[in-house]
């Protein structure tokens, strides 16, 4: 007699789980460990190996390699995590890549378009796939955000704008030499408030104005101050021009009195919605009245391991970040941003805990958003014409060329 085929599911070999290996375990190496964790017991992926330079950890029974090349040498891991120092992704991401994995790369990409561009021809030549941790566009309020833009309820849409009032003190800069730089031994960082910290709020305002090709931006103008002491920005405006719609502008800064919400905001004719994105929670004005409505976010890592094992759609692929590559590039090709003089800045704390306010803040960052035109020209009293600078990705395309 012939048992049926699945008669005995018991019986069934398990199916392998998805395997992954980390490159870098501390700092927001946890998350991204953390991440793994989550998915572990259900047994859609396994934790097969480590590399950090700085040794293992020593509360994990996993394998640790002190590189991934040494990594690489002993596993084949289906995919590679990395959440490295800037200036470290793109080399780790061809590694990877070439060894035939698929790989997950911390934000910000890479620290160039030039970088970028040779990552996407790896990817291209071995087939492999690469998706970018922008959180924030996992989260199914994005969804709704640009929804709303294109199905009239907002009306016409006549603003985008990008809002971050964050505080980091003296020893956020101190914790890694990379940190608060745009160089470092002679190779660019592209640390920064826009391409770092604050690097959600300007993904998620470009990915809602659909701009995710270089054809789809005709200029981005910058406005880079820094009030720490340190070479990278810290306080910045960013307007990026499209060739369909309003331009997408920013304020950002790292200097101010606390910790405040980063937003994301459309308005339109009919409407105003503004988005935190780090809450997942949309406020919706119109003419029928205010709503409130809080979303859900899928891990961007599952959402990953999805996109390889059944074809789903992966939600922030690579090619997709070439819209953010292009605000990064142009925080690089312009001059250094332009120290805030110190008798517009008050420091609380003391020590590592030391931290800049910068006079008024956010009354200019709210004023340089309502102009559209930036901290000068809005007035800022500590603000410099000079340190405007304007790149025009179509008359510069660089490596994309």
């Amino acid at each position: 007699m012939r048992w049926p085929v699945n008669a005995f599911p018991c019986l069934e070999a398990p199916v392998p789980s998805t395997t992954i290996a980390q490159v870098g375990v501390r700092g927001f190496g946890t998350i991204h460990l953390e991440r793994i964790d989550r998915l572990t017991p259900s047994g859609r992926v396994s934790l097969i190996a480590t590399a950090d330079p700085g040794g293992p950890l020593n509360d994990r029974d996993v394998a640790w390699y002190p590189s991934l090349s040494d990594l690489l040498t002993e596993h084949a891991p289906d995919i590679v995590s990395i959440a490295t120092p800037i200036g470290t992704h793109a080399p780790l991401a061809i590694e990877a890549l070439q060894a035939g994995a698929d790989v997950f790369l911390e934000k910000p990409p890479f620290a160039s378009l030039a970088e970028f561009a040779q990552v996407m021809e790896v990817a291209r030549a071995t087939g492999r796939h690469v998706q970018i941790g922008f959180q924030s566009l996992g989260s199914a309020g994005v969804t709704r955000l640009r929804d709303l833009a294109t199905d009239g309820t907002l009306g016409t849409l006549t603003r985008i704008s990008a809002r971050g009032a964050w505080l980091r003190d003296r020893g956020y800069y101190e914790r890694a030499r990379w940190a608060g730089r745009r160089t470092l031994d002679g190779a660019r960082v592209a640390d920064g408030v826009v391409t770092n910290p604050l690097a959600h709020a300007i993904a998620t305002a470009l990915w809602l104005a659909g701009a995710t090709t270089p054809d789809s931006i005709t200029a981005i103008t910058t406005e880079l101050y820094h009030a720490h002491h340190i070479e990278a920005d810290d306080t910045s405006f960013v307007r990026i021009d499209l060739v369909e719609g309003p331009p997408v502008c920013a304020a950002l800064t790292l200097a101010a009195p606390g910790q405040g919400t980063a937003v994301v905001t459309l308005e339109g004719t009919q409407g105003v919605a503004t988005y935190e994105y780090t809450r997942d929670v949309l406020h919706l004005h119109t003419r029928a009245g205010t709503t409130h409505e809080t979303f859900p976010r899928l891990d961007l890592l599952e959402n990953f391991v999805d996109h390889l094992e059944t074809g789903a759609p992966a939600l922030v692929p690579l090619a997709e970040t070439i819209g953010f590559m292009c605000v990064l590039e142009a925080t690089q090709l312009r001059p250094a941003p332009v120290q805030i003089p110190e008798q517009y800045l008050t420091w609380e704390g003391e020590g590592s805990a030391a931290h800049p306010v910068v006079d008024d803040v956010e009354y200019w960052m709210d004023q340089a958003l309502h102009h559209q035109e930036g901290f000068a020209a809005a007035g800022a009293p500590w603000a410099d014409p000079a340190a405007v600078a304007i790149w025009r990705p179509n008359a510069d395309p660089g490596p994309l060329g």
